[in-house]
């Protein structure tokens, strides 16, 4: 399938509640299946009931297809983009029905996710295939490769750094992703460490430094069962021990994520931010990238790649027993 037989652009994410009564009937969609305890789910609630029981990402996601529909006419593909979620409204389900009803046959999809991963990867072609069924319709869909590396990324996140780099204090960069279980991370943890290289040397040159700044690869998010092994350090870990370490000021760049969500708002401004506070450590979080005009140009550079392969050989096994993930990714 090449862009030319193309319908339509789905944009597919993770979703979230925008209200106090949405939060539990969302965090039960999350977890369904996994044999989770509403007394687990309800410690994640109370981050979410912390901001009202709203989480950004759908706002965020509708912002996005917006600025991809008003970018199209000058496209392949008309104004025909849609958007649908995993765990809330728009349900992947209904937006595949709408668009079969539309009379759309084709379409390419873009997951909201850059990086090779069960949660982030594998579970979005399950639930693609789970919506096409429950809809009870026939649609040929090409899923967008992984793009973790990039360059219109890389160079967003890059811009963004460099323009905050320049200071007097002794900083330190911590780039930021969500953690995984340890058998999740074969391929997760290398991609974004990568990333992470890639961006800070490039950073150095655009803020024309002397040197390389100091950075660590930190972690946030965890969930899952106690005993099970995830990625770490945590982030508050990682602030603490910047001050410990005679640091002055933390610039954080939550690179595993595209846009703002309550994940970011909650462990990195709300926790780390107040674990900074506690240290008096100076404290900069950086946005991440999806706002920037570069992000569409680069998901319809996606698209005209043609048939590349969605999913590299290998990105993302299937520990599903293992799995408890509680998040937005």
């Amino acid at each position: 399938m090449n862009k030319d037989d193309l319908d339509a652009l789905l944009i597919m994410s993770f979703g979230g509640p925008e209200s106090q009564d949405e939060v539990m009937p969302f965090l039960r969609r999350v977890v369904a299946g996994r044999g989770v305890p509403d007394e687990r789910l309800e410690k994640v609630a109370e981050q979410y009931r912390y901001f009202d029981g709203v989480s950004p990402i759908n706002a965020v996601n509708r912002d996005l297809q917006a600025r991809l529909a008003k970018a199209a006419p000058t496209q392949w593909l008309g104004e025909r983009v849609y958007l649908g979620n995993r765990n809330s409204e728009p349900f992947l389900a209904d937006t595949l029905t709408q668009m079969s009803d539309a009379g759309i046959r084709t379409a390419a999809v873009f997951v909201t996710s850059a990086f090779s991963s069960y949660s982030g990867c594998r579970q979005y072609r399950e639930n693609l295939a789970a919506g096409l069924e429950e809809a009870g319709v026939e649609m040929q869909l090409k899923l967008l490769p992984k793009f973790h590396d990039n360059e219109l990324l890389a160079q967003i996140w890059v811009d963004r750094l460099a323009a905050v780099l320049p200071s007097e204090q002794r900083t330190r960069v911590l780039f930021v992703t969500h953690s995984v279980p340890i058998s999740d991370s074969e391929k997760y943890r290398p991609q974004h460490e990568a990333l992470a290289q890639r961006i800070i040397e490039r950073a150095q040159t655009a803020a024309d430094l002397p040197e390389l700044p100091e950075w660590r690869m930190a972690y946030q998010s965890r969930s899952g069962p106690p005993h099970q092994p995830w990625l770490e350090p945590d982030i508050g870990e990682v602030v603490a021990e910047a001050a410990a370490d005679g640091i002055e000021r933390v610039v954080v760049v939550p690179i595993g994520f595209l846009s703002d969500n309550l994940e970011i708002r909650w462990d990195l401004d709300v926790t780390a931010g107040a674990i900074a506070k506690e240290h008096a450590l100076d404290y900069v979080r950086i946005e991440p990238p999806q706002d920037d005009p570069r992000f569409i140009t680069m998901i319809f550079d996606l698209i005209d790649q043609g048939d590349g392969i969605p999913c590299r050989v290998g990105c993302c096994p299937n520990p599903r027993q293992a799995l408890a993930t509680v998040g937005e990714r």
